[in-house]
């Protein structure tokens, strides 16, 4: 009966030995997890921050050309408005010639 009881008394020893390396592995996974965790949200905040950057880089080049096209828009009409003129007076020699 006390080899029973000493047996006993080690398996229960044995138990309590497994289930506290059992908590502080799961307390390290824990800890690995939190600082995964972290880390997964600085790289997600540091990629959202760098799509901003493009977004407000294409942005401003798109505002760019806006510009240039109705700049170069504009020197086409005063072009033509001065084109217009001597069109006019080369219709009218044709005309005539005829």
């Amino acid at each position: 009966m006390l080899k029973k009881r000493k047996k006993d008394m080690n398996t229960l020893d044995d138990m309590g030995t497994q289930a506290d390396q059992t908590e502080r592995q799961i307390q390290h996974e824990f800890k690995k997890l939190h600082f995964l965790r972290i880390e997964a949200e600085a790289t997600i905040t540091a990629l959202r921050e760098e799509v901003e950057k493009k977004n407000k880089m294409m942005k401003d080049r798109l505002e760019e050309m806006n510009r240039h096209i109705s700049a170069l828009s504009h020197i086409i009409k005063d072009i033509e408005e001065r084109m217009k003129p001597k069109a006019l007076s080369l219709i009218q020699r044709c005309i005539v010639e005829l």
